[in-house]
């Protein structure tokens, strides 16, 4: 029985990778869960798979669940459709999108087939791992409120920054506006020169 191997990359994030060793007989199910397996995803999310040609341009669609109105033709779902029914090219490329909505993309490419499987491997297999996965959401979920990354950090950022007050006013203000200094009767006294009347 064939094995094939495939390098997983970000679209985003060239240098992190994951090599997936996949036996031909099992689904895109098996890929699709193994994919998300190896980058710490969670499976809530809808995904798909898009048989690709050398310019990684969407061809036939592999989806996980089928979401074609009545009238229209049904699209393969991955859990009955094996890896060997659609693999054509011993180089083929694959695009595969995770959450419709984030839209994580990457790329699949077939590096390599072997004709054995190793029956102490447990199929499919990560094989090699380069790179620490980004962040599956860039929202958090906090109290309700769904927050932006981006904005706590640069709340955090000035947070961390000094307390002090930008145009930090001293006691020699050049205009004449001193700090307020109280007299002997407990009576605020402005100590700049406004003149008497």
């Amino acid at each position: 029985m064939a094995v094939y191997k495939f390098k997983v990359s970000f679209e985003d994030y060239e240098d992190i990778y994951r090599v997936i060793e996949i036996k031909s007989t099992q689904t895109f199910l098996d890929l699709h869960k193994a994919i998300l397996e190896s980058i710490k995803f969670d499976s809530k999310q809808l995904a798909s798979f898009y048989m690709s040609n050398d310019s990684w341009k969407k061809g036939q669609e592999i989806t996980l669940e089928d979401m074609s109105e009545k009238n229209e033709t049904s699209t393969p779902i991955m859990a009955n459709s094996k890896l060997s029914q659609f693999i054509i090219d011993p180089h083929q490329k694959i695009l595969y999108v995770y959450d419709f909505i984030e839209c994580w993309v990457m790329l699949i490419e077939l590096t390599q087939i072997s004709k054995d499987e190793n029956p102490k491997t447990k199929y499919p297999n990560c094989f090699k791992s380069v790179g620490l996965p980004p962040k599956q959401y860039d929202k958090v979920q906090k109290f309700g409120v769904v927050e932006d990354n981006e904005f706590d950090e640069i709340t955090k950022n000035y947070l961390n920054q000094s307390d002090e007050i930008p145009g930090d006013i001293s006691d020699d203000d050049e205009d004449g506006f001193g700090v307020i200094d109280t007299s002997e009767d407990g009576e605020a006294e402005p100590t700049g020169d406004f003149g008497e009347e």
